[in-house]
């Protein structure tokens, strides 16, 4: 079947889209697919959606060890792509600030022609990145068939509505550039250089080696995604009682979310909110586990390889393949999921998606995916319970 495994491709044409083929294309041709030297991936959504990139790259390392691959995604992204096993080069795209508008989706077109790459992958499914891949000068681009799509792609899928996983949609671009996927495990690595800055955190917090860190990833870009933080609260002193540190993670945005969690607690906790996302990546492969909702940091930590505990709301948890270390918790209530990236505030104004998932019911979760056990009268830390103020930023 052209397009599959055994090495070769369809190139559609229709109308206009033959402005942006190479001379000489057919309508509908079929042909051998050449190896490649330089692979672009354009991702510029948001920072989960970079680290569901890192199967994509993982097979195309697995089939092309010699292959340069490139990831273009927006400036916040740039630090997480960088710790994606496999990639060589990182271009960014402001789209929303310096690069915004016509005059900076030209400069980046530059950019990415001086590259000369052979073979683009686009599975972020906007007009802007279609239309940077039609501007691109790639010979060979793979995206999904809707609106621009079109005309932008010369190899195209259609989205799968039967198909609710969109890893699993995305490895289908590989499929039809002739590169064998191999599996649905992300995998981010520690950023080197930043071992200087956990030690420095650690010293700052006064936290030793042997030090049981949690991360607890409070935040989310839709607020509709964040656990209530009383129960990140709760969650806490149960963690404390067990002989852990819950390190509170998440954007400067979550201040006042972690100022919540504080006065709860009647305590400061140990925060590195607002740090660097490399500093983040660092941090969360120091953890032991991590909690956390359906957001960036969450999914970095599951990237990482910790256990981790998922806390879906207004979000389909279908959307996503999990690893065996991984639990996903979600509210048997009748209105979620409701959207797929999340409202800014529940439709129904009830809350009950991520209010009904109890502090008990992650700790039983932790329990299945890590060594967590009930506390001895004596296990809670006396150095927790004597922290001056809680730092909401990164040390």
């Amino acid at each position: 079947m052209p397009g599959r495994r055994g090495g070769s491709y369809t190139v559609l044409r229709r109308g206009p889209a033959a402005a942006f083929a190479p001379l000489g294309a057919s309508t509908l041709a079929t042909t051998a697919a050449p190896r490649p030297r330089k692979i672009l991936i354009i991702q510029t959504a948001f920072i989960g959606d970079i680290v569901f990139a890192s199967p994509l790259v993982y097979a195309i390392k697995n089939k092309y060890d010699q292959v340069e691959v490139a990831l273009l995604v927006r400036p916040r992204g740039r630090e997480v792509a960088e710790c994606i096993p496999g990639v060589d080069k990182v271009i960014t795209f402001d789209k929303h600030g310096r690069q915004k508008g016509w005059k900076g989706l030209l400069s980046v077109r530059r950019a990415v022609r001086r590259e000369n790459f052979d073979l683009l992958l686009s599975p972020h499914r906007s007009l802007r990145s279609a239309l940077l891949s039609a501007l691109s000068g790639v010979s060979r681009r793979v995206g999904y068939r809707s609106s621009l799509g079109k005309l932008a792609y010369n190899i195209v899928i259609r989205p799968d509505d039967t198909e609710p996983c969109h890893l699993k949609q995305d490895l289908r671009l590989l499929e039809r550039a002739g590169i064998p996927e191999a599996g649905t495990r992300l995998r981010l690595e520690p950023p080197p250089g930043q071992q200087e800055y956990v030690t420095g955190f650690l010293r700052k917090h006064g936290l030793v080696a042997a030090d049981r860190l949690v991360a607890l990833c409070i935040g989310a870009h839709w607020a509709s995604k964040r656990w209530p933080a009383v129960y990140f609260a709760s969650l806490a002193g149960a963690l404390i009682d067990r002989g852990y540190v819950p390190v509170l993670f998440g954007g400067k945005d979550e201040a006042e979310v972690a100022m919540e969690i504080a006065q709860d607690r009647g305590e400061a906790l140990v925060s590195c909110l607002g740090n660097r996302l490399s500093e983040s990546a660092a941090l969360l492969a120091r953890c032991q586990m991590a909690v956390g909702g359906d957001s960036g940091l969450t999914h970095m930590a599951r990237a990482l390889g910790l256990p981790t505990v998922m806390i879906f709301g207004p979000t389909d948890p279908r959307a996503h393949c999990f690893e065996e270390s991984t639990v996903v918790l979600n509210a048997q209530v009748k209105c979620r999921p409701c959207s797929s990236h999340g409202p800014r505030r529940c439709p129904q104004k009830h809350h009950d998606c991520m209010r009904l998932v109890s502090p008990e019911d992650v700790l039983d979760a932790l329990r299945r995916i890590s060594s967590l056990q009930t506390p001895s009268p004596l296990s809670a830390s006396p150095r927790l319970n004597s922290r001056p103020a809680m730092t909401s930023a990164g040390g």
